[in-house]
């Protein structure tokens, strides 16, 4: 894993020769690949995608500025809308496969207090309810564990605002939950 200090470096001669990109896309591509294909499910389709993300950070790399925040936050953001303008040209949405521990951390945050009652299949219909933001939301804390200022930077806001808007989905997902079942 390479210290900020050193990927700010091959950043810098990268921005100056392309040919020393490859060690960026060494240290990144099992994030950016994990990342797509926990949302596609296909690895061609993540291969195709992961290699789109490369090619645009290629492309607009002599615009990026460093600024502390990790290089991976950029191919991430870039990715998550690669991931979305796919899903939007296919008309297919993709739902990330869970663990029941993941599921279970989601439960936790909600503060359910039938503890003995949870259902996690009803869980995971309500979470297939939620609109696209409010999923990435949820996904991006409760599944991959990232925090609210990686979040932030993955989609360019404040982490106070990535904290709210996490706990506005959470609020709508305790609805969803609470009125499940009522409504045909």
């Amino acid at each position: 894993m390479l210290s900020r200090e050193q990927e700010a470096e091959l950043i810098r001669k990268a921005q100056k020769d392309i040919n020393a990109f490859g060690s960026l896309y060494d240290a990144h591509f099992s994030t950016v690949f994990g990342f797509i294909f926990k949302r596609v499910r296909e690895q061609e389709l993540t291969g195709e995608l992961t290699s789109l993300v490369f090619m645009k950070a290629i492309s607009a790399l002599p615009k990026y500025q460093v600024t502390g925040a990790p290089f991976s936050s950029w191919l991430i953001q870039i990715a998550l809308n690669e991931v979305r303008q796919y899903q939007r040209r296919t008309n297919k949405h993709t739902s990330v496969p869970l663990s029941e521990a993941e599921l279970s951390s989601v439960f936790d945050e909600l503060d359910e207090k039938q503890e003995h009652e949870r259902n996690l299949e009803q869980l995971l219909q309500c979470l297939n309810r939620l609109d696209e933001e409010a999923s990435t939301y949820i996904e991006m804390r409760f599944f991959e564990g990232r925090s609210f200022k990686e979040m932030a930077e993955i989609l360019n806001m404040s982490a106070d605002n990535a904290k709210v808007r996490t706990y506005r989905a959470l609020d709508r997902l305790r609805t969803i939950m609470t009125n499940f079942g009522t409504a045909k």
